[in-house]
């Protein structure tokens, strides 16, 4: 295999890129999520998993090929020894990579709760669905009044 510093700086680009590609999946799915639109939820799913795919298969190469050369050093450390005509180059990626994986934390951590607040509502909504249900009017029977039901409402796995 070819560990060079230019197939590394190569590597980091395509795992920069691939990043940036969750990134962009998982605000199309917050788009998605907001817009209340199951089937765009559904695709936008895809595309988040289809792309950590992609991600993680780059990185699991940069990963390779920085062990490899330079052991335990983490990453900034191998960019702060790499020659210095790439450095520029180098600490650029590094820079991406950084800032694209904090952006992407927000996004996730936003999804989390625009899906949590989601099943606060459902639930919310099955709870006043079956406090209808048992404190709606009674029915009348020859004999007396038939006691509210005690079952729970069925919610549709589709909702």
């Amino acid at each position: 295999m070819n560990d060079s510093w230019e197939t590394f700086i190569a590597v980091l680009g395509d795992e920069a890129s691939l990043l940036s590609n969750v990134h962009d999946a998982a605000q199309r799915l917050t788009r998605a999520l907001v817009a209340n639109e199951l089937d765009e939820v559904a695709a936008a799913e895809r595309a988040l998993d289809a792309a950590r795919q992609g991600y993680q298969t780059a990185s699991a190469k940069r990963r390779g090929m920085q062990v490899r050369g330079f052991g335990n050093l983490t990453l900034r450390q191998v960019c702060a020894y790499a020659p210095r005509n790439l450095w520029p180059t180098l600490n650029q990626r590094l820079t991406e990579l950084t800032t694209t994986s904090i952006a992407l934390g927000i996004t996730n951590n936003n999804n989390k709760s625009l899906i949590m607040s989601g099943m606060q509502r459902l639930m919310k909504v099955t709870s006043a669905l079956q406090a209808a249900s048992n404190d709606g009017p009674r029915t009348y029977k020859r004999r007396g009044i038939v006691a509210p039901p005690s079952n729970s409402v069925l919610v549709s796995s589709k909702a």
